[in-house]
């Protein structure tokens, strides 16, 4: 299962959004379950970034979502956020 994230921070809170992202990485590609956790960012647009995560199943990807360190990333995250994230889950089709 791949989920795709779309966030973008007001322009004062790129670093502070940078460093929590970068933490809630360092602790979810430890999980069990987690293929994959990247962040990308679009050329040009220091305050979007792109998150793209792979889990096994659905049961990690839950087990992720009720982590401390994800809960605290979502509790966090609206007060540096300029519009609310763009989350997608993805089947994969073929």
């Amino acid at each position: 299962m791949k989920v795709i994230n779309v966030w973008q921070c007001t322009p004062d809170a790129e670093e502070t959004f940078e460093q929590e992202l970068k933490k809630l990485v360092d602790i979810s590609v430890t999980e069990d379950g987690c293929i994959c956790y990247e962040i990308y960012q679009p050329k040009n647009q220091p305050n979007e970034y792109v998150m793209i995560e792979e889990w096994q199943n659905e049961a990690a990807l839950d087990h992720h979502q009720n982590s401390s360190h994800y809960k605290h990333f979502i509790r966090i995250s609206p007060v540096l956020q300029d519009k609310p994230a763009q989350i997608k889950q993805l089947v994969r089709l073929v």
